[in-house]
């Protein structure tokens, strides 16, 4: 018993090697010919979406990203955008922050990043050398089929080269990680709007329970901010802001309904989107909904992009009032806000440095954001289902609750691709 135990662990080691000196061989072939290295400036995930941005010596022409698998060397092409500036080519992936590589997209294998030009009919290829302070990053894909994948985005080197890796295979999703959160926004005390006994903050969470329990039905994994009619922070542990990090959601979406000062006769739906981001996703939660339901588009032309659809940012005189209310109350102004900032706080600060999050930790004595300067956040939306003051819009708010859950459940399936 003892020697076929004995036998046994040398065949295992003997495979190891043997696996090493295959992985070995692999690396000294693939860098062979290699160019020269790209400097990564930076790299996040925002989402769904993986996204980089760099610089290279060298006015380069047709760059593109290519993804090489490690084990049979077929290649995957991304487009990326550049300028010249000086004697170096910048490039980066992406132009608005929900597009890029889609990491749903990568199938099951190793692979090594490249840069690959083309220069005098040859094709030129570019390693990729991280000169950020980030490190590594972990996506899990959404659950389809009670399935996931796990992704590793490194950095590694092998002799004198710098290079950047993603491994993606077949893994559980972990306890704490969900496919999306749905925030019902106020709460406890905090009842927001309300008219004839209604209130927000119970509309919200009555709409998130139902919406969750539709997901599910999809195969997502799902997470509320709240389940009850609760007060809850907007930052710190328990807060808002941080189940979108904590749970490494694809989608964050925060449940609201509208009020105004003046008399609405209407009302209808509103989702406002980030800045800089592709609006098809909330275009067609605000179509379903009006098509499923007997609701309208809202007729608000402030900050308006397309019919139902939303994008706030700070305005001078926003910026110009915080930073007297700062000076006020004793504390610092945060010097990123900029009218570049999208306005809603829970849009802006569950991405990262890709949605612009500014609430730092320089007060300490102020609420802030843990994972401001986080390069790993989720898609985010906040959806004002109807105006609460609008008698007509608050009883269809009420009964066709189960048309608008629907119509929101379609959206998010066929943006997920499920």
């Amino acid at each position: 018993m003892k020697k076929i135990i004995f036998v046994f662990l040398i065949i295992i080691l003997l495979s190891g090697c043997q696996k090493e000196n295959m992985q070995e061989e692999k690396l000294a072939s693939t860098f062979k010919d290699i160019s020269g290295e790209a400097r990564v400036l930076v790299f996040t995930i925002y989402g769904r979406f993986f996204n980089l941005e760099g610089e290279i010596d060298g006015e380069k022409k047709d760059l593109t990203l290519v993804m090489r698998n490690s084990s049979n060397d077929e290649e995957v092409e991304y487009k990326v955008f550049t300028r010249k500036e000086d004697n170096k080519t910048i490039f980066k992936t992406n132009e608005l922050i929900n597009d890029g590589i889609n990491l749903e997209q990568v199938l099951e294998g190793n692979y090594i990043l490249f840069l690959k030009s083309t220069e005098d009919e040859k094709e030129i290829y570019y390693t990729l050398n991280n000169k950020t302070d980030y490190k590594d990053l972990e996506y899990y894909t959404i659950t389809k089929n009670s399935s996931n994948r796990k992704i590793n985005i490194k950095f590694n080197k092998y002799q004198d080269n710098n290079y950047m890796s993603l491994d993606c295979l077949k893994s559980k999703l972990p306890k704490n990680i969900y496919d999306i959160v749905l925030d019902p926004g106020h709460g406890g005390k905090d009842v927001g709007a309300n008219k004839n006994g209604k209130y927000e903050s119970q509309i919200n969470l009555d709409y998130a329970l139902s919406l969750k329990s539709s997901l599910e039905k999809l195969g997502l994994r799902v997470k509320l901010t709240r389940e009850k009619d609760v007060s809850i922070p907007n930052y710190g542990e328990d807060g808002r802001v941080n189940f979108a990090y904590e749970t490494k959601a694809k989608l964050f979406l925060s449940i609201h309904q509208n009020s105004a000062i003046y008399n609405v006769q209407d009302g209808g739906v509103e989702v406002y989107v980030p800045n800089h981001a592709n609006t098809s996703f909330a275009e067609s939660v605000v179509k379903n909904i009006v098509d499923m339901t007997s609701t309208t588009y809202s007729k608000n032309k402030s900050n308006k992009v397309k019919d139902g659809v939303y994008m706030r940012t700070l305005s001078a005189a926003d910026i110009e009032d915080m930073q007297k209310e700062a000076l006020k109350n004793g504390y610092e102004p945060y010097d990123k806000a900029s009218t570049d900032s999208t306005y809603y706080f829970i849009i802006r600060e569950t991405g990262g440095i890709v949605s612009g999050a500014y609430v730092d930790s320089r007060n300490k004595e102020k609420p802030w954001n843990n994972y401001y300067d986080s390069n790993y956040g989720s898609e985010s939306y906040l959806f004002e289902l109807g105006y609460i003051n609008s008698s007509s819009n608050l009883d269809i708010l009420v009964k066709e609750k189960d048309k608008y859950v629907e119509a929101i459940t379609k959206s998010i399936k066929d943006y997920l691709e499920i």
